[in-house]
């Protein structure tokens, strides 16, 4: 019989492998139109720091589902500035890792760019 802590030890190895999976499926990230160099900065920004949680084309994974949704829980893109620049409870502050610029470009690929299939 395997002690408790040996148990424990292989239920967190595969919770951390399946979160893994999970963050890193999808499809790739959907292209910005290359004419505007705002949403090409922000698809950069996003398959860097957002993808492995939110899922390549924002259809969620470990993070919340952002295609087609985001503008609905946050009409007010200023709102989801703040978010991403402070963070919010599993969502990490990103104010030391990105530039305003960066997450202004960010949040404009997310609303802008992933829309719901």
């Amino acid at each position: 019989m395997r002690s408790p802590r040996v148990l424990a030890a292989g239920l967190m190895l595969v919770a951390g492998v399946t979160i893994v999976a999970a963050c890193s499926s999808g499809s790739s990230t959907p292209a910005a139109p290359a004419g505007d160099a705002v949403l090409v900065e922000g698809q950069k920004a996003y398959s860097q720091n957002c993808a492995g949680c939110h899922g390549a084309a924002g259809g969620g994974a470990y993070g919340r589902k952002l295609a087609g949704v985001v503008t609905v829980k946050y009409p007010n893109i200023d709102d989801q500035i703040a978010l991403i620049t402070n963070g919010k409870g599993a969502m990490p502050s990103f104010s030391k890792k990105l530039t305003a610029d960066q997450i202004t470009a960010v949040t404009r690929y997310t609303r802008e760019v992933l829309v719901a299939k």
